[in-house]
C-alpha cells in the first residue's frame, strides 16, 4: 500500500514563504522534520519511513562519523553505490558540518588519488566492491604527504555498519561551519575534473525553487532514478521534496524494463531523466497501459511530443548546472511554452540570466551568445584553481559555456555547447541542433554529432547514430532526413552507424570525450556531398 498523506502536511508554499531561507543543509532538512514528523516520506523498495524515522536513522549516523574521528568541518570523501546508505552518510555528515566529496563508484585507482589529493579529506567511507581501488589510492596519496583514513562499510542495503550508533537524537550544533557543503567533481568528459566547491545554502534554494517552479505540495512524490553522487538528484529532486514536504522514491538503479512498474507501485508523479533515459523509455514495445500511471510531470532537457502523448506526462524542460547548485533555468506547467528548444526562465525568481557575445556584452533578442547565470547561491569556486575559476566566475555570473538565445519576455532558448560549435566554411554549426534533428527520427535511439578536421571547409559534420532494437537505417536516410530539416551546411558529411551504445558518464549523460576521440578511426568511409548523394 502507498503511505497516506497524514493531517501534520502543510501548504508547502505557505510554509516557505513564512520563514528565512535556511543557511544550510541540516537546518532545512531538520525543519521539515519539525513542521511534518509522522508524514510519509522517504521510499526505497519495501521499506519506507517516516520525516522523524529518517531523520533518527541519519542522526544514528551523526554520532557514529564523530566517533570514528570526522570532525566538523572536515573533508569527508566517499565512495559509495548509489543508494540509501549513501544519502543517509551525506545528510549525516551535513548535520555535523563536514564537507563532502562525493566520487563516482567504481572510479579507477588513480581517479580515485586525483580527487583525494586535490581535495585533502581526512576520512573516505566506502564499501567492500571499492575498496582495493581505494586503498591503492589512499596509499599513492599518502606518498604525497596526503593522508586518508579508510572507513568500510557492509554492502547491506542501507547500512553503513560500525558508522550505526545507538544515539538518535540530534548531534550537537557544530561551533562552527564552512559556507560549502560540498566539493563535487565534475564529469571529466574531458581533462581533469574540477571540484566545484558548492554554497551551503545553494541546496535549499534550489529545493524551493524548483518545488515553487512546478507546483509541488505534500501530496507528491518525487521519483528519483539518478545517481545521488550528482546534483541533479541532490539539488534538483531530494531538495524539492523536502521542500514540498512530500515522499521521496529512491530507485538506485534505472531500467527500462521496471520503470513505469516502480512509479505506479510507489506512486511516483514528479521526476527528473536525462534525454538518453527518456530515449530508452521510447524504445520499450508499446502497450496498451503506458499512460496508466500517475507521474504528471517530467523535466528534461529536451521534450518530446511523442513521449508526453504515449506515456500521458508533461515533460518541462529546464537547464542547470553543478556550478550553479542546480539552479537556472525551468519551464512551468502551466505556460503552455513547448517551442523548439525553449528552455524556460530563470529560477528562482530573483535570479537572472543574461546571454552574451564574445566580447562579454549582452547581445540582442534573438542572438546567439553564451547563457550566463547570476545567483547569491552559485558556487564559490573551482578548488584550487583560480585560473578556471576567473573563466568561468565573473562578477558573480557563471559563465556556463552554453549555446543560447532569449526572447523579449526573458525565455532561454538552448542551441548547444559553445564547444560543440562546428566552424565550416565560415558558417557556426551547433552540434547539438543536428543532434536533435537526428535523435527526432523513429528509427534513432542516441546520436552525437561532432566536427571533423577539413581540407577545403576547415571543419566538417560527423555524425553517429545509434539505432533502435531491430530497426533498418542508412546513412543515405540520415543525410536525406537532415537535408529536409536543415540549412545545407548543417547537413552530416560524415555518419557512422553503431550497433552498441554511446558509452555513459556516471551521471547518464554521453561520454563525449570517449567517442570523439575515435571520430578520425572512421572518417576516411562514406562521403556525402552537399545533396546527400554519395
Amino acid at each position: 500500500m502507498l503511505p497516506t498523506p497524514t493531517t501534520q502536511h502543510l501548504d508547502a508554499a505557505e510554509a516557505r514563504q513564512s520563514r528565512t531561507r535556511p543557511s544550510n543543509v541540516r537546518e532545512f532538512f531538520e525543519r521539515a522534520v519539525d513542521d511534518v514528523p509522522d508524514a510519509s516520506f522517504m521510499i526505497c523498495g519495501d521499506q519506507t519511513w517516516s520525516y522523524a524515522e529518517f531523520d533518527a536513522s541519519c542522526n544514528r549516523v551523526s554520532h557514529g562519523l564523530l566517533a570514528a574521528g570526522v570532525a566538523p568541518t572536515a573533508r569527508l570523501a566517499y565512495q559509495l553505490p548509489n543508494g540509501l546508505a549513501l544519502l543517509r552518510l551525506e545528510l549525516a555528515a551535513q548535520k555535523i558540518g563536514a564537507v563532502t566529496v562525493p566520487l563516482i563508484p567504481g572510479s579507477t585507482a588513480s581517479e580515485t588519488e586525483y580527487v583525494l589529493t586535490h581535495s585533502g579529506p581526512t576520512h573516505i567511507v566506502t564499501d567492500a566492491t571499492n575498496e582495493a581501488a581505494v586503498r591503492k589510492a589512499v596509499k599513492s596519496a599518502a606518498t604525497q604527504g596526503v593522508h586518508v583514513e579508510i572507513l568500510v562499510v557492509p554492502e547491506r542495503r542501507g547500512s553503513l555498519g560500525a558508522l550505526e550508533s545507538d544515539v538518535e537524537i540530534r548531534p550537537p550544533e557544530p561551533p562552527h561551519r564552512e559556507p560549502c557543503m560540498s566539493i563535487r567533481y565534475t564529469s571529466g568528459s574531458t581533462g581533469r575534473p574540477k571540484g566545484v566547491v558548492q554554497p551551503a545554502a545553494g541546496f535549499a534554494t534550489a529545493g524551493h525553487a524548483i518545488a515553487d517552479r512546478l507546483g509541488l505540495s505534500s501530496d507528491d512524490a518525487v521519483f528519483c532514478a539518478m545517481p545521488l553522487f550528482h546534483t541533479a538528484a541532490t539539488h534538483m529532486m531530494f531538495a524539492p521534496a523536502v521542500a514540498a514536504r512530500c515522499r521521496f522514491v529512491l530507485v538506485p538503479r534505472f531500467s527500462r524494463a521496471t520503470f513505469w512498474d516502480e512509479v505506479r507501485g510507489t506512486g511516483g508523479t514528479v521526476a527528473l531523466l536525462m534525454p538518453t533515459q527518456l530515449s530508452i523509455l521510447m524504445t520499450a514495445p508499446p502497450a496498451d497501459d503506458d499512460a496508466d500511471n500517475p507521474m504528471r510531470i517530467m523535466f528534461s532537457h529536451v521534450r518530446s511530443e511523442d513521449f508526453c502523448r504515449r506515456f500521458g506526462v508533461d515533460v518541462c524542460t529546464t537547464w542547470a548546472m553543478t556550478e550553479t547548485s542546480g539552479m537556472g533555468t525551468l519551464q512551468a506547467p502551466e505556460s503552455g511554452d513547448h517551442r523548439p528548444k525553449v528552455i524556460g526562465k530563470p529560477m528562482p525568481d530573483d535570479a537572472e540570466i543574461r546571454i552574451v557575445g564574445p566580447d562579454g556584452n549582452p547581445v540582442g533578442v534573438g542572438e546567439l551568445g553564451e547563457l550566463c547565470f547570476r545567483h547569491p547561491d552559485v558556487m564559490l569556486e573551482y578548488h584550487r584553481d583560480p585560473a578556471n575559476t576567473g573563466s568561468t566566475l565573473r562578477d558573480g555570473w557563471v559563465h556556463s559555456g552554453d549555446l543560447c538565445s532569449m526572447d523579449a519576455d526573458g525565455n532561454a532558448f538552448f542551441h548547444g555547447r559553445l564547444k560543440n560549435v562546428i566552424k565550416r566554411g565560415g558558417e557556426n554549426v551547433a552540434g547539438e541542433e543536428v543532434e536533435f534533428t537526428i535523435m527526432a527520427h523513429p528509427a534513432v535511439e542516441e546520436c552525437l554529432v561532432t566536427g571533423v578536421e577539413d581540407e577545403i571547409y576547415t571543419e566538417e559534420v560527423c555524425a553517429v547514430v545509434v539505432t533502435r532494437d531491430a530497426q533498418r537505417l542508412t546513412e543515405a536516410e540520415i543525410v536525406d532526413w537532415c537535408a529536409q530539416r536543415l540549412s545545407s551546411w548543417k547537413v552530416p558529411r560524415y555518419v557512422h552507424l553503431r550497433g552498441e551504445a554511446l558509452p555513459k558518464l556516471a551521471n547518464g549523460k554521453t561520454n563525449r570525450g570517449a567517442v570523439t576521440g575515435d571520430v578520425a578511426a572512421f572518417c576516411g568511409g562514406r562521403l556525402w556531398d552537399r545533396q546527400g548523394g554519395a
